[in-house]
């Protein structure tokens, strides 16, 4: 059992280590990573929902209220009087103000009297040359300067980050280097303007420094966004408002107040919907997306994606335990522990995502089908040799299941290499076999010893037993080798009593040959043995040796025609002991002290006390 376990905790190892190092390949050759990235979309959303953080939409009823964009600036002007009004904190307008227009000093004169308010420039971005943290602004379209100059409003970008392999929007940059200037994205802005932060920004290796906050960042100084329920569409009528409603002063001041407000197009048909991981078919509103960028600031819930050795921790992990489930456990069990290991990390993926840390999903579910699939390859082709080697070795002393039954207890390298065992075992000779061969002719010698030997097999096995030699006319056979056997000694004793019951079924069948009855003489024996696979080259066999088997040898020669010989310390061990009667004191050849012996009588089996 110690060997077989040490060979499956190998096995096992192997399997961990060899899924393992391809996982590590795979991560660093970035394989897969699009699949990660869809497989962590599903998880959203899971930010908590900041309640300062309302949109104003544009949406189609403003639309038909107040005309196509864009508006006059009286309209913005209107929106911001309104802020004012209800007591709005940050008034953020996703809408580039671009080029001198009527209404201009109206709308200027309206931001400037709101407590904090930040307008968008349209930008085009590129990887700076200078600066590998950064991202360069190349088109710009500013508002214009009128808005800005002297009013105390603030400018944010309006550039999101769509992925490049399938254009999802999962990050915006959150700051983006302008002529040597750093100016950062709307939400960025109006999380400072909140914040009372006026100074320049101050930025890290990995992260953006403001409003008394660290913001870490990914990359070119991008903020990983995590979306919030309430913030994922532009149909929520608790967190947006339709821009009409808060111009014609039909909305309860009470929602505006202390909030911090996006204005922005929230109508598809204007264009401004970029595909993201809650939509990737209609998609979402692009203030919707400035609006989550400030919603993870506020509420502080970053995403960080798990380290390439947190992965492969995970994975070596997962796949260890899956390998022992299946190398230790029935294969039942183990597909259920399998599928409870992969429920479990999904589970914990849920609970860490929501904690701020993205578990790699992809590689860890991969690794786990290719332990599950290894370790069951691997348990087969075991099972299989084993099975071979099994009954090479036992099929001719034991029936198949018994031999299946030894290698899953993990006894095979016992028996194989020898233990001692409590056994009981008898001899079984055919009385009066030399004279009958010798006037027989050899096909019916033949035929009567395979009938015999044919009888005996099919009683032993039935019963447990393993028949371990024919020797001439001569049965040996055990019960409690290679496998135990519960109550032995009845169970041996009740086998040789059936043999001499039905030995009349052989005479039967031998009659048509012409050959006369034979009668069985069988001498029987408990004890200690010691059992091993013997032999040398290429003839080996399974046997048992000891005093408890010479003793047995030696009693098959005092059994005559239809007896069965017991010594007394086999009787004594009789959970059942039938009828029998005693044969005093023995001297047997080789031993020094006479052994008592019993006679059971076989036509009366009814069990007496001792």
């Amino acid at each position: 059992m110690r060997r077989r376990t040490v060979r499956r905790l190998a096995e096992a190892a192997a399997v961990t280590a060899v899924i393992t190092a391809l996982g590590a390949a795979g991560l660093g050759a970035n394989a897969f990573a699009g699949f990660e990235r869809r497989a962590s979309d599903s998880l959203f959303p899971s930010a908590r929902r900041d309640p300062q953080v309302v949109v104003v939409g544009i949406d189609s009823k403003s639309l038909a209220a107040l005309g196509p964009l864009p508006w006059p600036r009286s309209v913005h002007a209107a929106l911001a009087r309104q802020f004012r009004a209800a007591g709005v904190r940050v008034g953020v307008w996703d809408v580039v103000f671009a080029g001198a227009r009527d209404g201009d000093a109206e709308l200027a004169s309206a931001l400037a009297a709101l407590p904090a308010a930040v307008v968008a420039e349209a930008i085009q971005t590129k990887p700076s040359r200078v600066d590998d943290t950064l991202l360069d602004s190349t088109t710009v379209e500013p508002p214009t300067s009128t808005l800005l100059d002297g009013t105390g409003v603030s400018l944010g970008h309006a550039q999101v980050k769509p992925d490049p392999t399938d254009g999802v929007v999962r990050s915006l940059p959150l700051v983006v280097d302008q002529d040597g200037t750093l100016v950062p994205s709307l939400s960025l802005a109006a999380f400072r303007a909140l914040r009372g932060d006026a100074g320049p920004l101050t930025i890290g290796p990995d992260g953006v420094q403001a409003g008394g906050r660290f913001v870490p960042t990914e990359g070119r100084h991008e903020l990983r966004l995590n979306w919030a329920p309430g913030l994922d569409t532009g149909d929520d009528k608790r967190t947006v408002i339709s821009a009409i409603d808060v111009v014609n002063g039909t909305i309860d001041p009470a929602r505006l107040k202390d909030k911090v407000v996006f204005v922005g197009a929230t109508e598809p048909t204007l264009g401004d919907n970029q595909l993201a991981p809650i939509d990737k078919s209609g998609g979402v509103p692009g203030v919707l997306v400035h609006a989550n960028g400030l919603n993870t600031m506020l509420t502080a819930s970053y995403l960080e994606p798990a380290s390439d050795t947190t992965t492969l921790l995970w994975i070596a992990l997962v796949v260890a335990m899956v390998a022992l489930a299946v190398l230790f456990l029935p294969v039942w069990l183990s597909t259920i522990t399998t599928f409870l290991i992969a429920i479990g990390y999904l589970v914990l993926a849920f609970v860490r995502f929501d904690a701020g840390q993205i578990l790699n999903v992809v590689y860890v579910f991969a690794a786990i089908v290719l332990g599950f699939v290894a370790a069951l390859a691997l348990r087969y082709a075991t099972e299989t040799r084993q099975r071979r080697k099994v009954s090479a070795l036992f099929a001719q002393y034991v029936p198949e299941e018994v031999a299946r039954q030894l290698e899953e207890s993990g006894r095979l390298d016992a028996a194989l290499e020898g233990e001692r065992l409590d056994t009981s075992l008898f001899f079984c000779d055919l009385r009066g076999f030399t004279s009958m061969s010798a006037t027989l002719e050899a096909p019916d010698v033949r035929g009567m010893l395979n009938a015999f030997y044919e009888l005996l097999t099919e009683i032993i096995l039935a019963r447990g037993g393993t028949v371990l030699k024919f020797v001439g006319d001569e049965v040996f056979a055990v019960f409690g080798a290679p496998l135990p056997v519960e109550d032995h000694p009845q169970v041996a004793l009740e086998c040789a009593m059936e043999i001499q019951r039905r030995a009349p079924e052989l005479d039967v069948e031998l009659a048509d040959l012409g050959i006369p009855a034979m009668q069985f003489g069988i001498g029987m024996n408990s004890g200690e043995v010691v059992a091993a696979h013997v032999g040398g080259g290429k003839r080996r066999q399974y046997d048992i040796v000891g005093d408890t088997v010479n003793l047995a040898s030696r009693l098959c020669g005092q059994a005559g025609r239809g007896e069965i010989v017991i010594p007394e310390t086999m009787r004594d061990r009789l959970s059942a002991p039938p009828k029998m009667s005693s044969m005093g004191r023995v001297q047997l050849k080789g031993l020094d002290e006479p052994v008592p012996l019993y006679k059971v009588v076989v036509d009366e089996s009814v069990a007496v006390p001792r």
